[in-house]
């Protein structure tokens, strides 16, 4: 009698790992494409019913045929608009952009001249008072030193 025995099943867990990796990576690539499939036939469902919806309600809009009539109104509002309002508002902004500096420059100047106006002043200020004394400390005039003043 001759029997076979079998050895207990001793792989190694990379060679378990490669017989499992093409199952895996084949259920993973079939689950993902059918998912795509589905996302793609409920957009394409649900793109077909909004046109079957929206071309009645476009058909019969009377929002064309307000644009075709209003159109000189609205071509006039569109060149007054570029007359007044944007032509003149790009040139503001143009030279502004142009003048920036100049006016960065004269602004300093300006602040800087300020600070040295006030600084001199409150110098001299500062000298006068030390060179002289308080009204308090000069002589008081005398009854022959006061002028006549008629009431």
């Amino acid at each position: 009698m001759a029997s076979t025995v079998a050895g207990p099943l001793t792989d190694s867990p990379e060679a378990a790992f490669s017989r499992v990796l093409p199952i895996v990576n084949f259920t993973a690539s079939l689950i993902i494409s059918s998912a795509l499939g589905l996302v793609r036939a409920v957009i394409g469902a649900v793109s077909f019913a909004g046109k079957i919806i929206a071309h009645p309600i476009v058909f019969l809009s009377p929002f064309p045929v307000l644009l075709y009539i209003l159109a000189p109104v609205i071509v006039f509002i569109q060149i007054f608009l570029e007359i007044f309002v944007y032509t003149p508002s790009r040139a503001i902004i143009y030279l502004s952009d142009a003048f920036y500096p100049a006016y960065v420059f004269l602004g300093v100047a300006c602040i800087t001249g300020g600070l040295l106006g006030l600084v001199g002043r409150l110098t001299v200020n500062g000298v006068v008072y030390i060179i002289t004394p308080p009204p308090s400390a000069l002589p008081s005039e005398t009854e022959e030193e006061k002028p006549l003043r008629i009431r």
